[in-house]
C-alpha cells in the first residue's frame, strides 16, 4: 500500500466525520454559525436539492443476519466550487436548505484555505453541541434504570 493511499484513508474518515456532523447539526444552529462566518463562495449547484428514501438495515442480536426492517427519508445535494471541487450533502429527512449549505460547507472543507478556520468556528462547536446532547440523553436513560434482582426462596 502507498503512501497516498494510506493519506487517503484518512483524508476519506475525516471527510466522514465532518459530513456526520454537517448531517446531524440543527439546520438553525448551522445556519446562524455560518452567517457568522460571513463567507459567500461562487459554486454551481449541480444536484438540485431532492428527497428520497434509503432502506435501513438490522442484524439478530446485533452482530447476526442483516434484513431491511424499514425506509427512511433522505435529503441530498451536490454543488462544484469553482476550482472543480465538488461538495455533496446528504442527511435524513426532509430538508433541502440544509443538505445545500452542507454539500457547499464539504467542497469549502477539502480546500486548505477554508478548511481550519470552517473546522473551528462550525464544525467543532457543533461536534460539541452534538456530544453533550449525547450525554444528556444518556444521563436522563440512566436515571430511569431500574435495577432487577431475583430472590431465592430456599426451596427447590
Amino acid at each position: 500500500m502507498s503512501t497516498q493511499n494510506s493519506n487517503s484513508s484518512a483524508d476519506i474518515a475525516k471527510r466522514q466525520q465532518w459530513m456526520s456532523i454537517l448531517a446531524n447539526a440543527s439546520y438553525q444552529e448551522l445556519s446562524r454559525r455560518w452567517q457568522q462566518l460571513g463567507l459567500d463562495p461562487e459554486c454551481e449547484v449541480i444536484r438540485q436539492p431532492e428527497i428520497g428514501l434509503a432502506k435501513l438495515q438490522g442484524r439478530v442480536g446485533g452482530s447476526g443476519e442483516r434484513f431491511n426492517f424499514a425506509d427512511t427519508t433522505i435529503t441530498r445535494a451536490a454543488v462544484r466550487l469553482n476550482n472543480g471541487t465538488l461538495g455533496y450533502g446528504y442527511l435524513r429527512g426532509r430538508a433541502k436548505q440544509h443538505a445545500l449549505l452542507s454539500a457547499l460547507i464539504d467542497a469549502l472543507m477539502q480546500q486548505a484555505e477554508y478548511a481550519h478556520s470552517l473546522q473551528e468556528a462550525l464544525i467543532q462547536p457543533l461536534a460539541e453541541l452534538q456530544q453533550q446532547a449525547k450525554q444528556q440523553q444518556a444521563t436522563r436513560a440512566a436515571e430511569s434504570k431500574v435495577d432487577f434482582f431475583t430472590v431465592v426462596r430456599g426451596e427447590d
